[in-house]
């Protein structure tokens, strides 16, 4: 009995395993394939401008290298066990710079703006905040009417302050990540159930995705002895805030 719940554990890991693999695969890499396709476009458009074959060009190899190396993150994160995979220093301004870079075209297209505080360096496993990151920006660029403005702010609590957050290690401090939109929000009585898989507050009609990526975000913030809530009002965008250990 108890190598059957042993068995049963383990598999139940690897499908989750399985499933952030197959996210990571059909979500992450679309950023940079669509500008490569994007800037293809433009520098076919412009052959007879040497500057903008230049500007293009470049454009499109930046891509590309973003492309490989995150295939290269994916496959190594793909040969280990969650159990084993190391932490280290994670630069999350870094961070968050590549992921400006990856929504370049949507940043754009969509006149938005990002302000965000000076970052701090974490200890986290790289692959895991980007997708963190990436998913609650592209939420936001999603989910706005127009002009999106996300703000990123990061302040040091005391385990005292957030008591009422569960599975916190006592006498820790904590990193308060607050990313906060003004998009179209969503009823405050979803605020726990939206970090279920496959729970889709909108049709698929007006905003695409899986109904995947706020659980993954909720998983990787738990591999990281963490927590993460969500706080909106219809009409008044949203905020999410996580807690990392300082």
């Amino acid at each position: 009995e108890d190598r059957l719940k042993q068995y049963n554990a383990e598999l139940e890991f690897q499908n989750k395993e399985l499933e952030q693999f197959a996210y990571i695969a059909s979500h992450d890499l679309q950023e940079p394939l669509r500008k490569i396709q994007t800037f293809s476009g433009m520098l076919q458009n412009n052959l007879d401008d040497p500057a903008a074959v230049d500007l293009f060009v470049g454009k499109i190899k930046s891509s590309a290298q973003r492309m490989t190396d995150l295939i290269k993150s994916v496959l190594n994160y793909s040969k280990l066990s969650q159990s084993i995979i190391g932490f280290e220093d994670v630069d999350l301004n870094e961070l968050l710079e590549n992921i400006k870079i990856d929504f370049e075209l949507l940043i754009s297209e969509k006149n938005a703006t990002i302000i965000q505080d000076k970052l701090p360096v974490i200890k986290g496993i790289p692959l895991q905040l980007s997708q963190l990151f990436s998913n609650l920006i592209g939420n936001s660029l999603k989910f706005a009417v127009k002009d999106p403005e996300i703000r990123i702010s990061c302040r040091t609590v005391s385990y005292q302050s957030i008591l009422k957050f569960p599975n916190l290690h006592i006498g820790v401090e904590y990193f308060e990540l607050t990313f906060s939109d003004n998009g179209i929000g969503f009823d405050k009585k979803y605020a726990g159930p939206i970090f279920d898989m496959f729970q889709r507050l909108h049709d698929k009609q007006s905003y695409s995705g899986t109904g995947i990526g706020l659980a993954l975000c909720k998983r990787i913030v738990e591999n990281h002895h963490g927590f993460i809530s969500a706080s909106s009002e219809i009409g008044e965008g949203a905020t999410f805030k996580i807690y990392l250990p300082a």
